[in-house]
């Protein structure tokens, strides 16, 4: 008599502990922050800021500055085709990278990672 009686309320009380997770599911899985960009999908329709020639010789300086630190020179060209060629030369004037970018920021040739 004593083995029935804990066994039905072991059951019991698994069945309450188990009772809010069962009460709490609900159907809003697709409202999820996580699948906003579905409703506007701006991937589509993006607006992407096209940067002007100081304002990616700033980006570059500042990206130059903390990743090697003072002393760095940070030269920016527009080139024909519409693209910005980044170099960094050292101290002494020697090159330490040349990196070529598009008007939206992202690499174009030379980006090849140290």
């Amino acid at each position: 008599m004593k083995k029935t009686t804990t066994i039905a309320a072991l059951s019991a009380a698994a069945l309450l502990s188990a009772a809010p997770l069962l009460v709490s599911a609900s159907d809003d899985y697709w409202d999820d922050d996580r699948y906003e960009y579905r409703d506007d999908d701006k991937r589509m329709k993006s607006d992407m800021k096209q940067y002007s020639s100081e304002e990616m010789r700033i980006m570059a300086y500042g990206q130059a500055l903390r990743r090697f630190g003072p002393g760095v020179e940070v030269t920016v060209d527009e080139t024909d085709d519409g693209t910005y060629r980044v170099q960094l030369r050292d101290a002494e004037d020697n090159l330490m990278r040349e990196q070529e970018f598009n008007r939206y920021g992202a690499p174009v040739r030379g980006g090849g990672r140290d």
